[in-house]
């Protein structure tokens, strides 16, 4: 019996190296990293003075809006409803496991109170409370980790943050210097300080180069050795698909601890053992009032399972209003797929990807868009935008220890089979009855299944393979 455990736990062990046999390093039970690995799951928060227009968080950028008529806003930015505490209810209820909110985003407006700036929530706002540490608070006493967005090298407000100034002005070094002076590097090292972030989320690194963003990364360490920090201190998201082994050296070099891959982007593979893929529930980051195209759960379960399989992180965001509320769709779909982790968690937190894959289709939404995507591109002359492939899985399969869970998206006719499996198995159930034994053989290297008939209820269920003897 011994034995028999043993050769199951090697083999889940290959899984592992298996499935990260490209890496350039290998994990280590020390990196600081290890804890994305095992939470799987976070909230992002888009909100700022952007909610005020709700026309998403580049609002300032698209339409050029003039500094001296943006800063107005934050007059009116007065969010009476903001809890800190019922966000982070939200968010635990979801079964997440941390919380990234923008402490500044490229409008140059700060949640948290600044020396080194005025223009912040708690100076320039008749709110005058410091949203940044509520949050810190609240985390803190409901055990879920706390990250901090901030944008670093494009800051739409401040002189120096962006190549021209009120979308006219051009910038000179001296200017691009004295903004990482005085506002970017002050910011970091009091967010850092304060705070103490589980990780900085830094963002859009234009104009960036490997001596700048060793000054970023040494003023984290130098007052929170912690906290981990992201790819986009350097590199752009749209960049981190294809980067060459020197470049994911660079990273490592200024301290970079795990890749931001391209927003809304679910990459086959990654090169690096720590890595995370962020989503919006909708069409937009920061709340948008027009934009009603929300994702159902399922949606929602699907797109974690895909991160997670392929040994990543999900972070998946939300978008406040002008008042402080999240909004009830996404509240909504938040619950039910927490209601859904409560049962199926083991499937998700601290798993490992498996040999065992099938490859995904487009969705019929995908196509949808695509279509009217280049229907418009046509018809306008344009070239068109990005558009990240949304993909359908039958099922998806993750793996922990000497268990394998295939989460099940579409119900099979018949018996559920699995080709290439060289294992025996102790126990097989699924994870909303556990005790329920479903009869299960291997033969000639083929896994087979008998399951219930009909599939109750619309969410995914999850098998659990259990190998031994």
């Amino acid at each position: 019996m011994k034995c028999l455990l043993i050769s199951a736990l090697l083999g889940a062990i290959a899984f592992v190296s298996n499935a990260y046999a490209a890496l350039d390093f290998e994990l280590t039970s020390d990196n600081r990293a290890n804890w994305l690995n095992e939470d799987k799951c976070g909230m992002f928060i888009h909100w700022g003075l952007y909610a005020e227009p709700a026309r998403g968080e580049w609002v300032m950028c698209t339409e050029k809006i003039p500094v001296e008529k943006y800063k107005l806003l934050a007059a009116k930015f007065n969010p009476v409803k903001f809890d800190a505490k019922e966000w982070v209810r939200i968010a635990k209820d979801a079964g997440m496991k941390y919380i990234v909110i923008t402490s500044k985003h490229h409008d140059g407006f700060a949640l948290f109170e600044s020396q080194a700036s005025d223009y912040t929530l708690v100076k320039a706002s008749p709110f005058h409370r410091n949203a940044i540490q509520e949050l810190k608070e609240a985390c803190d006493e409901a055990g879920i980790k706390l990250g901090l967005y901030y944008s670093h090298a494009k800051d739409w407000y401040h002189k120096g943050g962006e190549p021209l100034y009120n979308w006219a002005e051009p910038c000179t070094p001296e200017d691009r210097q004295h903004y990482l002076d005085t506002i970017a590097l002050p910011q970091v090292k009091e967010i850092a300080s304060k705070y103490r972030p589980a990780l900085i989320w830094f963002d859009t690194p234009q104009m960036m180069t490997p001596e700048i963003a060793r000054k970023f990364s040494d003023a984290v360490r130098a007052a929170s050795p912690e906290t981990l920090i992201n790819s986009r201190l350097l590199r752009s998201g749209a960049s981190i698909v294809g980067l060459s082994r020197e470049d994911r050296d660079v990273l490592r070099d200024v301290g970079v601890d795990y890749l931001s891959f391209r927003d809304r982007e679910i990459p086959e593979a990654s090169p690096w053992p720590y890595w995370e893929s962020c989503m919006t529930l909708n069409d937009s980051w920061g709340y948008t009032e027009s934009d009603h195209n929300w994702k159902t759960p399922q949606r929602v379960i699907q797109q974690l399972l895909e991160v997670v399989s392929k040994g990543g992180t999900f972070l998946l965001n939300v978008g406040p209003t002008a008042e402080g509320e999240i909004p009830p769709p996404s509240v909504d779909t938040l619950k039910k797929t927490g209601e859904w982790l409560k049962i199926n968690g083991e499937a998700v937190y601290d798993v490992h990807p498996t040999p065992f894959k099938i490859a995904g289709v487009p969705s019929q939404d995908f196509l949808a868009r695509k279509a009217e995507m280049e229907k418009k591109a046509a018809e306008t002359g344009s070239v068109g935008g990005h558009l990240n492939v949304e993909r359908d899985y039958a099922w998806i399969a993750t793996g922990k220890g000497n268990k394998i869970f295939i989460t099940l998206f579409d119900w099979p006719a018949e018996d559920f089979q699995l080709e290439n499996f060289d294992f025996k198995i102790k126990d097989c159930y699924l994870l909303s009855d556990p005790q329920s034994q479903l009869q299960s053989t291997v033969e000639n290297k083929k896994l087979n299944v008998k399951i219930p008939s009909r599939h109750a209820g619309d969410m995914p269920s999850v098998l659990c393979l259990v190998m031994g003897e």
